[in-house]
């Protein structure tokens, strides 16, 4: 990929103004509001904090059961009791659509790109001639789920969804030293596609070890690594007993602590708004470690592995 990560974030919002402007959102929205009964959402790579997301959405608007899952689990799992599956990708073609496809359940695709399966439901998004070229995703992350955030709006009774999603999306700044030996990350339900997203930014651009914990399972063994390593934490603070005693107790055994803050009690925006700084907090290690995360110079086994579509 072209090194323009620059380019990339330059054009971030002007990329959603677009997207959410240009595509057929009542349409989307109608297809949404009809999911009434179990539902299993789908992606991989950068589209799994975007079926993260979904499946969060849909779990508290449509009040059903969703389940995020991997596209390989399909082959594995049970799926009796589910109803539905949402696939999410960018591109709409990749083998994770096809694995998450074949079954008998109701089909959905969540995409940038249409498709000509007539037995596929499109949940299109419009992207224009202005489509991001990068080995991270960026605003193919961003956008779909800002199209699940106005559904979102839209059934709270937002009288204009679009115009709060690009109110609320604004570029943060950051101000530490990254070098450190990994980054723990202590997230929750409410703060999962944030978290999913640093983590696989991370890893697959190779600019940082990232460790995510559920904030419980830390109080049970998994502060161990912090007496040992030279980390920083990334707090998602949500202001419960908990974060305040983690808060207290936590900068004694850190290198940094970066506390990104709830901005709302409810927890659909703030994860929006959470993963909206996440991608400003990504691009800030970037930058400090002179990494361009739009060309990634990734390990040579990528083009064995990233187009296979054979048994699992």
């Amino acid at each position: 990929m072209e090194k323009n990560m620059k380019e990339n974030f330059d054009k971030l919002e002007k990329r959603l103004f677009n997207a959410l402007y240009n595509t057929d959102l009542e349409k989307i929205r109608y297809e949404f509001k009809k999911i009434d009964s179990p539902t299993l959402v789908s992606g991989v790579g950068g589209s799994n904090t975007v079926s993260n997301f979904t499946t969060n959405v849909l779990n508290k608007t449509n009040k059903i059961i969703t389940r995020n899952t991997e596209p390989r689990d399909f082959k594995y799992m049970n799926l009796n009791g589910y109803k539905n599956v949402i696939a999410c990708s960018y591109s709409g073609d990749n083998y994770g659509v096809k694995l998450a496809f074949d079954n008998n359940l109701k089909h959905y695709l969540l995409s940038g790109s249409k498709s000509n399966n007539t037995n596929v439901i499109p949940l299109y998004y419009e992207l224009k001639d202005d489509k991001e070229k990068s080995f991270i995703s960026l605003s193919s992350t961003i956008i779909p789920c800002a199209i699940l955030l106005d559904y979102y709006l839209s059934e709270q009774n937002y009288s204009n969804p679009k115009e709060k999603i690009i109110f609320d999306f604004n570029e943060y700044d950051y101000n530490f030293n990254t070098n450190c030996d990994c980054y723990e990350i202590f997230s929750g339900c409410e703060t999962s596609s944030a978290s999913n997203f640093l983590e696989s930014t991370m890893i697959e651009s190779g600019i940082t070890v990232p460790i995510v914990h559920d904030k419980y399972s830390y109080c049970h063994g998994r502060s161990t690594l912090s007496i040992n390593k030279n980390n920083i934490a990334i707090y998602f603070n949500n202001t419960t007993e908990l974060d305040k005693l983690m808060l207290n107790e936590l900068p004694k055994y850190y290198k940094d602590i970066i506390v990104l803050n709830k901005s709302t009690n409810d927890n659909i925006i703030n994860e929006f708004i959470l993963l909206n700084k996440c991608i400003y907090l990504v691009k800030y290690i970037a930058d400090f470690k002179n990494k361009d995360l739009s060309g990634i110079d990734y390990n040579p086994i990528v083009k064995k592995l990233y187009k296979y579509k054979g048994d699992l």
